[in-house]
């Protein structure tokens, strides 16, 4: 593009909130548009800049909140391999691709909410980048656990926090901050609900202000093994979340998720029969799938499995009707076909079989929150 055809880009997708150089002179804004840093987020890049290495090869970026690219485009500039930028706003999204035809840089960006994210959705990232999101989030932890499980490594976090005239308050409430019911005692963390009226759109309007503890709190809780604050300024933070917890048995949201398709099977039979289904089966989640025991021991091995549900929904399921065996161990975004075989029940009726993924000795998916698949099947009598 030459300069004028810039200039036309830059004035069609008024207002700009993210400040980029498109070339010598030419910027996306000069201004402020809602009393940020005419040069935002010049000022936040320069802190964040030393969280990251100073050559990116071989490592991949999800840029979550992207606004117009400007995190995306330096990942791309310390030679990053993929660099994908997700916003919920469409009009972000088109000055993101605007900035990428102008820069010709390969980086792909989305229209995409951050509940959305997930290994089906775009994959997991060795860095994730959540810079001026998570206060914006009306479904804070949802939010942050959607950023966890599709980390593979490393999530940088930059956040507002309560204000520092909380801080009184949060040195008072420090003292008296455990929660104790019966024999469990937890520490409790101060987390601030800013009030909106009902019409505010999420993404515009601030909601949840953790403090700094709470803040780390949160990203521990939603699986992350290292949390560190990498830096504070004014009542905004820097952290640092590395080593997301995605095995089996680490209980984070989305570490067990699967989702499941019927491929062919009967629908009918006679009592008695053998019954041949073959089953679809993708991970979604981010824990890796395990096919055979370790150590003598079943624990966290993933199988595919069956439960029986009787025509009387009054009547107890067969809950373990069936399991099948992975033919290999299976990792995230990995999929399969698995066969399973059962054996129909010996009162005729309208039943139905529900597959669901079981993690032996921790969790059947579902219990997790991943979908079932159920086929119907008709009995008769020999």
């Amino acid at each position: 593009m030459n300069r004028e055809d810039l200039l036309d880009g830059i004035h069609r997708l008024d207002p700009w909130f993210h400040s980029i150089e498109l070339a010598p002179g030419v910027l996306t804004k000069t201004e402020s548009v809602a009393g940020e840093p005419a040069d935002h987020p010049r000022e936040t890049w320069d802190i964040i800049k030393n969280c990251l290495p100073a050559d990116l090869s071989g490592k991949s970026v999800l840029d979550v909140g992207c606004n117009a690219g400007f995190y995306s485009v330096e990942a791309k500039r310390r030679n990053a391999s993929r660099v994908v930028g997700v916003d919920a706003m469409r009009r972000e999204i088109m000055q993101a691709n605007f900035v990428r035809r102008a820069l010709d840089l390969d980086i792909e960006f989305r229209t995409l909410s951050v509940y959305d994210l997930g290994v089906g959705s775009v994959g997991r990232f060795d860095v994730t980048l959540a810079l001026g999101l998570i206060y914006h989030l009306k479904h804070l932890v949802l939010g942050l656990e959607k950023l966890a499980q599709v980390t593979k490594d490393t999530l940088i976090l930059e956040t507002a926090l309560l204000p520092r005239r909380s801080n009184v308050l949060d040195s008072v409430f420090k003292r008296h901050a455990e929660y104790v019911v019966g024999d469990l005692r937890r520490p409790m963390h101060m987390i601030g609900w800013v009030e909106n009226p009902p019409e505010a759109l999420e993404s515009s309007y601030n909601w949840f202000l953790p403090s700094l503890d709470g803040a780390v709190a949160l990203c521990k809780a939603v699986g992350f093994r290292n949390v560190d604050v990498f830096a504070t300024h004014g009542d905004r933070a820097v952290i640092v979340c590395r080593d997301p917890d995605t095995t089996v048995k680490s209980g984070a949201a989305g570490a067990l998720s699967a989702n499941l398709n019927l491929v062919d099977g009967p629908t009918s039979s006679r009592s008695g029969d053998l019954l041949t289904y073959r089953v679809k089966v993708e991970n979604q989640g981010s824990a890796s799938w395990r096919a055979r025991p370790e150590h003598g021991s079943d624990e966290g091995v993933v199988r595919l499995g069956a439960h029986l549900l009787p025509p009387d929904d009054g009547e107890i399921p067969v809950w373990d009707f069936g399991r099948a065996d992975l033919d290999a161990d299976m990792s995230p975004g990995g999929a399969t076909v698995m066969e399973i075989g059962l054996r129909a029940p010996e009162r005729p009726g309208a039943y139905q079989v529900e597959f669901d993924m079981v993690a032996e000795g921790v969790a059947w998916f579902e219990d997790r929150g991943s979908p079932v698949v159920r086929s119907d099947l008709r009995v008769d009598a020999d």
